[in-house]
C-alpha cells in the first residue's frame, strides 16, 4: 500500500482500518492555506474524491498520541512536499462529515470522520504529490465554483474565511 499521508509504518493496515471505519468515526486535521501575500490568498488541491474530482483542503487522519499541529505540518509535507512550510496556525472550525447523506451538511461516503480545520500562512514552493493531482492559490473573491470543491468544502472555505474578515 502506498503511503500517501505520510505515516510511514504508524498507520492502520487496510484490513483493520475499514474495521475500524464501519464502527467509529475518524480524527482528522484539515488545512486552508493562506499566502504571505498582502492581501492572502487561499491555496487548495485538486484531487480525486468519491463524487469525482474536486478542490479541497489539505488534510488527513491524526495518528495517535499526534499532536493536531504535528498532524496539519505532516499532511502538508506529504501532500505539497516538504518545501511548502506552514506558521501561524489557527483554529478556524470543526466539520462533521457522515457517511450516510442526509444526517448533517457534509457528506463522505467512504466514512464518517471529525476534521479539525485549520488555517495557517504557507510559505515555499509546493510540490503536488500523493492524493493532490496539482496545487493552486485563488484569489478570495474567485474561489471555484461550489460544485467544483470535493465534500462540500466550498462551505467550509467560505466559513473560515469570513470568520478572517476576508470575505
Amino acid at each position: 500500500m502506498t503511503d500517501i499521508i505520510g505515516a510511514g509504518d504508524r498507520w492502520i493496515p487496510a484490513d483493520e482500518y475499514e474495521r475500524i471505519l464501519a464502527r467509529v468515526p475518524i480524527s482528522c486535521v484539515d488545512l486552508l492555506p493562506l499566502s504571505t501575500d498582502a492581501t492572502p490568498r487561499v491555496g487548495l488541491i485538486l484531487r480525486e474524491t468519491p463524487g469525482g474530482r474536486g478542490w479541497c483542503l489539505v488534510g488527513g487522519a491524526v495518528l495517535r498520541d499526534e499532536p493536531l499541529a504535528a498532524a496539519v505540518a505532516r499532511h502538508l509535507a506529504a501532500t505539497l512536499g516538504t518545501q511548502m512550510t506552514v506558521s501561524s496556525l489557527a483554529y478556524a472550525t470543526t466539520v462533521e462529515y457522515f457517511s450516510q447523506p442526509g444526517i448533517g451538511d457534509f457528506h463522505d461516503p467512504r466514512k464518517h470522520s471529525i476534521a479539525h480545520t485549520y488555517t495557517g500562512i504557507c510559505s515555499g514552493t509546493a510540490a503536488p504529490t500523493g492524493e493532490a493531482e496539482a496545487f493552486e492559490w485563488f484569489a478570495v473573491d474567485r474561489l471555484p465554483a461550489e460544485g467544483d470543491f470535493g465534500f462540500g468544502q466550498g462551505r467550509v472555505v467560505r466559513q473560515a474565511l469570513r470568520a478572517l474578515g476576508l470575505r
